[in-house]
């Protein structure tokens, strides 16, 4: 490896775990009273309804656009044990809260298991937040293109919709992967994300470190597992805990092990930008960068 290619690895890496420290506690954070196990519930759900559909080109053409949702009969529903299974959490917990979730309107509950219904997936809020993470993906590609971490491609045209949901789904499946993949470098899915709340948190503040308290209520955990796994990711040797707080100081993150945490992290990022490509995703964002002052 060149010392420039390993230069602009490590720029992307840098990229890749600023964007994940914003969108994905942010993304938690834009719930509103849902906690987090509610969130990522709903996500593998969501994943698992319209995965027998995810490799059909016809399927995912027609319910690109923001106002193309799949109807409820295309999604098969899912089976609570195997959603908790995949997401390594307690299937009774699971139960609870795919209950809780169904009589909140939220989810559809059958003998044949549950889904997450078209009229979740057209509310505002939902929209809303396709639409954020939409724009934030858009500013996160302009980086990594003046970063020189991905290569140009023909710029959409003005006249043509915005696949939205289209790249939603596929960004929900690989996060889920990034979920997956990280799980046993960090503990469990909730440490996964309290790690980027960590980062985030220390990013946004100068420095400063992120409470327990703070992240509990950012991400709608109870305090003790928060505190608790808070304390799993100091003992993986990922955060320094920090009076009453904890901190990822730029020397722990040249530590081997988030080294390979990074390192890790960034494939499967870019993992996803290589999908979008290959379904010809990416030239809205192209253009967007172009339109902004990108150089081509």
């Amino acid at each position: 490896m060149s010392a420039s290619t390993a230069t602009v690895d490590r720029t992307c890496e840098g990229l890749c775990l600023a964007f994940s420290a914003q969108l994905i506690p942010n993304g938690f954070r834009r719930q509103g009273h849902r906690s987090a196990l509610d969130t990522l519930l709903m996500l593998a759900i969501a994943q698992a309804n319209l995965a027998p559909l995810s490799r059909d080109p016809e399927f995912q053409k027609t319910y690109a656009g923001l106002d193309a949702s799949p109807p409820d009969e295309m999604r098969r529903p899912a089976r609570v044990r195997a959603i908790a299974t995949s997401l390594g959490v307690p299937q009774e917990t699971a139960r609870r809260r795919v209950v809780a979730l169904a009589e909140a309107g939220i989810l559809v509950m059958s003998d044949d298991g549950v889904i997450l219904p078209q009229a979740f997936t057209y509310s505002p809020h939902a929209v809303e937040m396709a639409m954020e993470t939409w724009n934030t993906f858009a500013q996160f590609y302009a980086n990594l293109r003046r970063a020189g971490c991905l290569a140009p491609v023909p710029p959409a045209t003005p006249d043509q919709p915005l696949p939205m949901r289209q790249m939603m789904r596929l960004w929900v499946d690989h996060f889920l992967r990034l979920i997956e993949a990280l799980m046993p470098m960090v503990g469990d899915p909730f440490s996964v994300v309290m790690l980027f709340a960590i980062l985030d948190g220390g990013l946004a503040a100068g420095g400063k470190p992120a409470s327990a308290s703070a992240v509990a209520r950012a991400l709608g955990l109870p305090f003790e597992s928060v505190r608790r796994n808070a304390l799993r990711i100091t003992d993986n040797g990922l955060c320094q805990k920090v009076g009453r707080g904890y901190l990822i100081p730029p020397e722990l993150m040249e530590e081997p092990r988030w080294r390979a945490f990074s390192e890790r992290h960034a494939q499967i990022l870019m993992r996803f930008f290589a999908v979008m490509r290959e379904q010809g995703l990416l030239s809205w964002w192209e253009a967007q960068y172009l339109a902004e002052g990108g150089r081509p």
